[in-house]
């Protein structure tokens, strides 16, 4: 049977935006628009997400001449679809303590900004939930506390996070529940809404100077004596140094950029607003909830007391909202048992792409002088994308790209696109969801 346009859309993560709960009572946004002419620039950035927006702002408040070319709209890709966790940890240190300085400088500006969604929301007042109400990982064993307490060592005493270890008494107060009896929590962690935040960075940025311009997507890139042409269908920017930020989003005009990454189709969901006796039960504290090891529902609760969970889709059929929601609402009445007679709804079901690298750190490209890929954030995205973004802007304000306290490297194209794919969605979430299923989980 051949799937449906709609259904394609659901698979490549390319559903209006509009179908994002994300984008729900935004209210009326700047519409950008279409580059018409031709342009010179300091900087041109591809892609208005998170990245590119903070990017763009960072740039503009240094006095550099900078225009952002959007294929959409601000926030259309991953930065208008995830699930809105702010995590203010890394996975992987020992990435980190690979780099030239042994990630020092890397580290102390972590530590300073590992909270930026949040002071970019309350510095350019961007209406956005921004909401640190802690991030807190859930266990049901002992052992997997006993393990994760020990990792978090390193948050507390050398990054200087406040980290709690809560037992079964104050996990209830959390949670409103019994069955996670283990809790680490991070209390510099919490949510946000990232489409609006997307879109209040991008609106920051114009009043600091930059142009952005909308439905106006990059189709080449060429070299003009010593500086950069990238054209558009209607219009050009010729620029000292591109900076492309599409994430899982790539153009084709460099193909190392479309390449070199694990592509991999994710999918959210939100319910309506809760009626008051759930609101009242279920994460009291609101703080965000992970689940550890293994997090098959990653869970928030808006402003608007709207929960947000999210998943990779099952093998097959993408689209099916339902079939997902069924899998989240009886986990939701098994946590929560209490509210097994309370009728939750599902408001808005979407996709989006994330890009997955064998490294567990975004990809900071240079593909030749001066054109830079700052890229694939994977779940740190509401974090590290306005942070590297931030960092690079000081680099290249100063035309020191040396300072950046990470490497640049070279992309590289994977051998087996659908490496992850097969792995995540076709093998351990299948089994994982079976574990769920039987009581292990």
């Amino acid at each position: 049977m051949t799937p449906t346009p709609e259904a394609i859309a659901y698979e490549e993560g390319t559903v209006s935006i509009e179908q994002s709960g994300w984008a729900t009572g935004a209210g009326a946004l700047p519409d950008y628009p279409v580059l018409e002419e031709d342009r010179a620039a300091d900087v041109v950035v591809v892609g208005a997400g998170l990245a590119g927006c903070s990017l763009a702002l960072h740039l503009a408040e240094a006095g550099v001449n900078v225009v952002v070319l959007e294929a959409r709209q601000p926030g259309w890709g991953a930065s208008g679809r995830n699930a809105g966790h702010v995590l203010p940890t890394l996975k992987d240190l020992q990435v980190i303590r690979q780099f030239p300085d042994g990630g020092k400088g890397f580290l102390e500006l972590f530590k300073a900004h590992h909270t930026i969604p949040f002071d970019l929301a309350r510095k350019y007042d961007i209406d956005c939930d921004a909401a640190q109400t802690g991030y807190l990982n859930a266990m049901s064993r002992k052992s997997v506390f006993e393990r994760f307490q020990k990792k978090s060592r390193f948050w507390q005493q050398e990054q200087g996070q406040q980290v709690e270890f809560l037992g079964a008494s104050d996990m209830k107060k959390a949670t409103g529940s019994d069955y996670y009896p283990y809790g680490v929590l991070y209390q510099s962690g919490g949510r946000v809404n990232p489409y609006r935040l997307s879109n209040g960075l991008a609106s920051a940025a114009v009043k600091y100077g930059a142009s952005i311009f909308g439905e106006s997507e990059a189709l080449t890139l060429k070299k003009a004596a010593n500086q950069w042409s990238v054209s558009t269908e209607s219009g050009s920017v010729t620029a000292d140094r591109v900076v492309f930020c599409t994430n899982a989003y790539p153009t084709d005009i460099v193909p190392a950029f479309a390449n070199s990454f694990y592509p991999l189709t994710a999918y959210t969901l939100c319910t309506r607003p809760l009626p008051e006796s759930a609101a009242n039960i279920i994460m009291p504290s609101r703080s965000t909830l992970a689940q550890v090891p293994i997090d098959l529902h990653p869970f928030i609760i808006d402003e608007s007391n709207r929960i947000f969970v999210s998943s990779i889709p099952r093998t097959s059929r993408a689209d099916n909202a339902a079939v997902h929601f069924n899998s989240h609402l009886a986990w939701i009445r098994r946590t929560w048992p209490e509210v097994r007679g309370i009728n939750i709804e599902i408001e808005h079901y979407w996709t989006g792409k994330v890009a997955l690298r064998e490294r567990e750190f975004p990809g900071v490209f240079e593909w030749d002088k001066g054109v830079y890929g700052l890229m694939h954030f994977n779940a740190w995205g509401n974090v590290m994308a306005p942070l590297l973004s931030k960092m690079m802007a000081a680099s290249l304000a100063q035309d020191r790209i040396d300072l950046l306290p990470f490497p640049l490297e070279k992309p590289q194209a994977v051998a087996n696109p659908n490496k992850q794919k097969t792995i995540i969605r076709k093998m351990l979430l299948p089994a994982a969801r079976l574990g769920q299923k039987i009581g292990i989980l």
